[in-house]
């Protein structure tokens, strides 16, 4: 028994089919690396998944997130940036930013996983769903690709938000500062990569 649910092997499938995809295309996301069994798995799960159902399945996960993303920012961090920082103009653009970042971190984190199970609900037909039949190997699978994001996620919201927002309200000043943010970010990318290539060698 792989203890995956119906609605979990669904979104699991739904994922593979963007990741066949891409690997179709002859492109690569850097940090999400898989093993030939498991591009084999994610292959299998792609085939019920049609074009048309993915296309859906991706724009209304979108809309979705949208929404609530734009929730998160009306209601956890205006209201979160009005107490902490009553008066605007005494601000530090490091705290801000921080803030930012940290409730970004939060709206992806907990937005993604819940626009996905969402739209899969609404839109994974039946026959799709009768047509996947989970493996042992399913659940380590969405485990990975759950660890997959998350890692991502903390990489752009740590570095990438608060890179942005410090070289806008520094301007020249924040040169080192955003330089360094730029280089840990790529060393955090290759470190990322690197990984995933010598794990694709030890389990080939």
């Amino acid at each position: 028994m792989s203890g995956m649910t119906s609605g979990a092997l669904a979104r699991l499938a739904f994922w593979a089919k963007g990741m066949t995809a891409i690997r179709d295309g002859h492109m690569e996301w850097p940090g999400f690396s898989y093993t030939e069994v498991e591009w084999a798995r994610m292959t299998t799960l792609a085939k019920p998944v049609g074009s048309g159902t993915y296309q859906l399945f991706t724009l209304v996960n979108a809309a979705i997130f949208i929404a609530i993303a734009a929730l998160g920012m009306f209601c956890v961090f205006l209201p979160l940036a009005a107490l902490l920082f009553p008066v605007p103009a005494e601000t530090s653009a490091l705290k801000f930013s921080l803030l930012l970042a940290a409730c970004a971190f939060l709206i992806i984190g907990i937005g993604l996983p819940i626009s996905l199970r969402l739209s899969t609900t609404l839109v994974a037909p039946k026959a799709m769903r009768a047509a996947l039949v989970a493996l042992p190997g399913d659940q380590a699978l969405a485990a990975k690709v759950s660890w997959q994001i998350n890692r991502i996620t903390l990489v752009l919201c740590g570095l990438l938000v608060p890179g942005i927002l410090l070289f806008i309200a520094y301007d020249i000043e924040a040169g080192p500062i955003i330089t360094a943010l730029k280089w840990l970010a790529i060393a955090l990318m290759a470190v990322s990569v690197a990984i995933g290539g010598w794990q694709r060698r030890k389990q080939s």
